[in-house]
């Protein structure tokens, strides 16, 4: 399935999930517009376009208008916007204490887990409308995909980490309400619920100790899966074969039972 000529936004590019749906899209002939709140690797020579847009925070709504904005006059024929990839995250596991330090544990993962997903979709949404209203006959039947990528704590408990559970599990519940709010607008909105993924956030927690992955994230198949096995699921949902696919939550997980 080709991409070519076509237009997608994906956050968290600079590592992990993010950086390999990039490299794909990039493979496939798309363009990209490539948003992180840290450095984003430039991929060169692989058929795409990549267009690097940094120092973007999703917890912030001023912080993703103005990433929007950059991105919207930087579309000068008016392309359409393909796909979203919400690949932006970060794990945290919290203790059952009643301590400041658990509180804000929780409330970050909730502001860029939960919000930034839903700040980062809204402002693309308003996009896509604005264009509509420009040109109502060109765009009538345009349609587009969003990936918001979750995890297995979208629909399990993981002990340790009640707060990156919640907001995995809100996470899909805005997918599935998403899917029927935008689905009159040609939208379609699903999840990827990775296992574990051989990221830099899972390596972080592995090494601190909070993290054990051969007892939280065991797989009949695989415990660790690779980030770019990730991405093919990812680009599966963003393509024409998944084009009656929406509202649903896609594990991809090794196995795990």
């Amino acid at each position: 399935m080709s991409f070519a000529g076509k237009l997608y936004v994906v956050t968290g590019a600079g590592s992990g999930i993010g950086k390999a749906t990039v490299k794909k899209l990039l493979q496939q002939g798309a363009t990209v517009h490539a948003l992180d709140i840290t450095e984003i690797p430039a991929h060169k020579n692989m058929g795409g376009q990549q267009i690097s847009h940094e120092q973007v925070d999703i917890s912030s709504r001023d912080s993703v208008k103005a990433a929007m904005t950059e991105i919207w006059q930087e579309i000068s024929d008016k392309m359409w916007l393909d796909g979203l990839v919400n690949c932006a995250g970060i794990l945290r596991t919290t203790t059952y204490t009643t301590s400041v330090k658990e509180d804000k544990i929780f409330d970050l993962l909730w502001k860029v887990n939960v919000m930034g997903a839903w700040h980062v979709t809204t402002e693309f949404h308003a996009r896509l409308q604005d264009l509509r209203q420009s040109d109502a006959s060109r765009y009538a039947k345009s349609t587009t995909s969003i990936v918001n990528v979750g995890s297995m704590a979208s629909i399990r408990g993981i002990p340790g980490m009640a707060a990156y559970v919640a907001s995995k599990h809100a996470v899909h519940g805005m997918t599935k309400t998403l899917a029927q709010d935008l689905g009159p607008y040609g939208y379609r909105v699903n999840t990827v619920a990775p296992g574990a993924v051989n990221t830099p956030m899972i390596a972080t927690e592995i090494q601190d100790g909070t993290c054990e992955p051969d007892r939280a994230f065991k797989g009949a198949f695989k415990t660790l899966s690779e980030p770019e096995e990730i991405a093919d699921a990812i680009l599966f949902l963003l393509g024409d074969g998944s084009s009656s696919i929406s509202g649903q939550l896609l594990e991809v997980n090794g196995g795990w039972p």
